[in-house]
């Protein structure tokens, strides 16, 4: 069939119509680069050009979205040590008021826009377009990052009315961003929750705390954008303990989860959902632990038991940085030989 550009390949994908070949896509962080958006944009640029990306994944470091709250945090700006907080952010009941609206066009979030926005200059000055999807985490998942599991488990059970109230600014601060991002141009999302799991709350529980949160976030973009990802986060390989089987009715045309080692399978998630499929890369060890023909093999394996149409291939949550670029080259020459569907 005739050559595709980037963004009609990942149109069809989308559509399950027919493609030149199955897009493809890497994104690990880049942690010495990170806290400056221009060099960042710069770094992502090459990386993207180097591989030939087919979209891209916008990647703000992982506390991009509690920073300007106020916490202590340690930055080591090396590979595959990322930040953290330092101090606990909720010391004594007062501290939640912290949780303040925020302006997404100044401080940490306002470097984020500047990003997407460089990022996208970049590839129209290279005349190398593709889509762009900004991260964006649920509102959850945010106060999660900010406060610590322990802190927000026990505010779940105990004060109830906090957390609601909390939530409730960390949303509006979150549609902020997203029009913030809407208006440099991003083709859409990559919606990022890590507690729709069974391993921190039951089915009721998300009902109150997540999903009616993540649903006024995506509803805020989703008519405007037509590139949306929902990112279903697993800490653990049991797959029963996912709630992959809720999320994939959120709002979006495209699924990404570790479907390499947490489950379902492409296969198996092909029985649930027509929504795209994105994943096929094991992120935990085929790239730095792999030999080149490795990752070939790999690449081989999850395309021969995918679908026909409606697949990306990419891997099942951030790449690690110590990757050898090789590689992340085995990988796009793999999609490239086998994904010719």
């Amino acid at each position: 069939m005739k050559h595709m550009t980037k963004t009609e390949r990942v149109k069809a994908a989308i559509n399950h119509e027919p493609v030149d070949r199955i897009p493809f896509a890497l994104w690990p962080h880049l942690t010495p680069y990170d806290q400056d958006p221009d060099l960042l944009a710069e770094m992502h640029f090459k990386f993207y050009t180097y591989l030939d990306l087919d979209f891209v994944k916008l990647m703000p470091f992982g506390l991009h979205s509690v920073e300007d709250y106020g916490p202590v945090m340690e930055k080591y700006y090396k590979p595959d040590i990322v930040p953290v907080i330092t101090e606990p952010f909720i010391k004594e009941d007062s501290d939640w008021d912290k949780i303040i609206p925020l302006d997404a066009s100044k401080g940490t979030l306002g470097n984020q826009v500047i990003y997407a926005k460089k990022m996208i200059e970049k590839m129209k000055e290279a005349d190398d377009v593709a889509p762009v999807i900004q991260t964006v985490f649920s509102p959850l998942t945010t106060l999660f990052k900010l406060v610590g599991e322990s802190c927000l488990m026990d505010a779940i059970k105990e004060k109830p009315e906090v957390v609601h109230k909390a939530l409730a600014t960390i949303t509006a601060n979150t549609i902020d961003y997203v029009k913030k991002n809407l208006e440099v141009g991003v083709d859409g999302f990559f919606f990022a929750t890590q507690l729709a799991n069974y391993r921190f709350m039951n089915d009721e529980t998300y009902d109150e705390f997540g999903e009616k949160y993540d649903l006024e976030v995506m509803n805020a973009y989703i008519d405007d954008t037509w590139f949306n990802v929902i990112h279903i986060h697993s800490f653990t390989p049991e797959k029963e303990k996912s709630m992959f089987q809720r999320l994939v009715n959120y709002p979006g045309n495209c699924i990404n989860w570790h479907d390499r080692w947490a489950g379902p399978t492409f296969a198996e998630a092909r029985k649930i959902t027509d929504k795209c499929l994105i994943g096929g890369i094991n992120e935990e060890l085929h790239h730095n632990s792999m030999t080149f023909g490795e990752v070939y093999g790999h690449i081989k394996e999850a395309l021969d038991a995918a679908p026909d149409t409606g697949i990306m291939v990419g891997p099942g949550c951030t790449n690690y940085e110590d990757t050898p670029l090789e590689n992340f080259l085995a990988a796009r020459i793999a999609t490239s030989k086998y994904g010719q569907k």
